[in-house]
């Protein structure tokens, strides 16, 4: 099935609407790692109010912690590849610091390489398996 739109704004809607309704959790972060786009699935996984998200860095709002070793800039880290555009996908199985309570999630995360405007973006599928374990 192919869809039509007699206008961009139809398109822009429809895709909207579809990411606001994901089952999964989508975000978008600029070459800073500041989340610039959320959909309502993120902000339930991060139990975080729409003020503070936007703007914010990823781990600033998932409290990154592995196994006390600091928060996302400290050492080789694979979520910090995938946030940067390194790896494409990861299964990640660690703890995060939400709300100053250490949560064990495992999580299967997809990112996508965007440029809108010339600028560089990263778009990040979150697939919360953790009641899935």
């Amino acid at each position: 099935m192919q869809l039509e739109f007699v206008r961009i704004e139809e398109a822009n809607d429809l895709i909207n609407q579809l990411i606001e309704h994901h089952p999964h959790s989508i975000f978008l972060i600029d070459i800073d790692f500041k989340i610039k786009f959320y959909n309502k699935a993120f902000q339930k996984l991060t139990k975080t109010d729409k003020s503070g998200i936007l703007e914010h860095e990823f781990c600033d709002i998932m409290g990154c912690t592995k196994h006390n070793q600091g928060n996302l800039g400290a050492g080789n880290n694979q979520l910090k590849d995938l946030l940067s555009g390194s790896l494409s996908e990861l299964t990640l199985i660690r703890n995060f610091n939400i709300h100053n309570k250490i949560v064990t999630k495992h999580l299967r995360i997809e990112g996508h390489r965007v440029i809108m405007n010339e600028q560089k973006f990263r778009l990040v599928i979150i697939e919360d398996r953790t009641q899935k374990h």
